[in-house]
């Protein structure tokens, strides 16, 4: 069995065991929100790019008062913090990390809510939304197309789905994505790789019409350019006392959780290698379940 047949078939494992050993490192350098903003003016500051996308993502599900709103892949609650606290919809995070969703529970509103629970089995949750988002997990899931499926079963009519995905540049050869994005897909435990065309024919067999789709590598090139700086930095770092808290971390979870860590640094190489290339695509992709909204 190859790696990517691995990361597949043990889904959850390899999601437990990844970002238990991960989450914190990711924190320390990228804080809260693993997904990246839009910078749309040049002299935009973090907070502010970030603030600017979040309003932008939470307009695009239209959702307020009285709605319900999930999130997959909910990470450490940031976002689902966000959409709670902004639009008043009920708001369900679900999970697989258990390290994770530790850090989101620290987020405290009477309209948020956190789950361990796995997006390929979404499905089973008993009940439905108005909205559902996911933001650059989706590498991850081990049949992108049975997770749409899924997914669109847990909407109602009506309800938008917004995929901020990590897609493959469209017609790559085999060579170029075994030389390119094979080895961070390594790193990061990622099974597979979608084009955007593939989540279109996916969308549409699930019954979810295409509302808007955007490509969105300039308006993030900023957040790659910064994630290879800071993983420079941070390698830099390891050969000070930092080292020893990040190994000492690690070790409570095994040696697996050390080697994790430490291949997080060429995976930024490559990654941004990757985006340099035009092979990784940051896409904007926003569909609606097909029938009419019952409110």
């Amino acid at each position: 069995m190859n790696d990517f047949e691995w990361f597949r078939d043990h889904h959850t494992e390899n999601i437990e065991r990844m970002f238990a050993a991960v989450g914190d490192l990711y924190a320390e350098f990228w804080n809260d929100f693993f997904h990246f903003a839009i910078f749309d003016q040049p002299d935009d500051s973090w907070d502010d790019a970030f603030l600017r996308t979040h309003r932008f993502y939470a307009g695009a599900l239209g959702i307020g008062p009285g709605g319900t709103a999930l999130e997959l892949a909910c990470g450490r609650g940031g976002f689902a913090n966000f959409l709670a606290r902004e639009t008043g919809a009920e708001v369900l995070g679900i999970d697989l990390s258990r390290a994770q969703l530790r850090r989101a529970r620290r987020h405290k509103q009477p309209n948020l809510q956190f789950l361990h629970h796995d997006i390929m089995a979404v499905h089973e949750l008993d009940q439905t939304f108005d909205a559902v988002v996911l933001m650059d997990a989706d590498i991850y899931l081990p049949d992108k197309r049975l997770a749409i499926e899924r997914i669109s079963r847990t909407m109602n009519p009506g309800a938008r789905f917004l995929l901020i995905a990590w897609c493959k540049q469209e017609g790559l050869n085999s060579l170029q994505e075994e030389v390119v994005l094979h080895p961070f897909m390594r790193y990061w435990g990622a099974p597979s790789l979608e084009s955007a065309s593939g989540y279109n024919k996916h969308f549409a067999a699930a019954g979810l019409r295409i509302v808007d789709q955007i490509d969105l590598n300039d308006k993030v090139a900023r957040n790659w350019e910064t994630g290879y700086r800071r993983a420079i930095k941070a390698a830099q770092e390891l050969s000070t006392a930092k080292a020893a808290s990040y190994a000492w971390k690690s070790l409570r979870q095994g040696k697996e959780s050390l080697r994790l860590i430490k291949e997080q640094f060429p995976a930024a190489l490559y990654i941004k290698a990757a985006f340099d290339a035009g092979f990784l695509r940051y896409t904007y992709l926003l569909a609606e379940k097909e029938g009419q909204a019952l409110h």
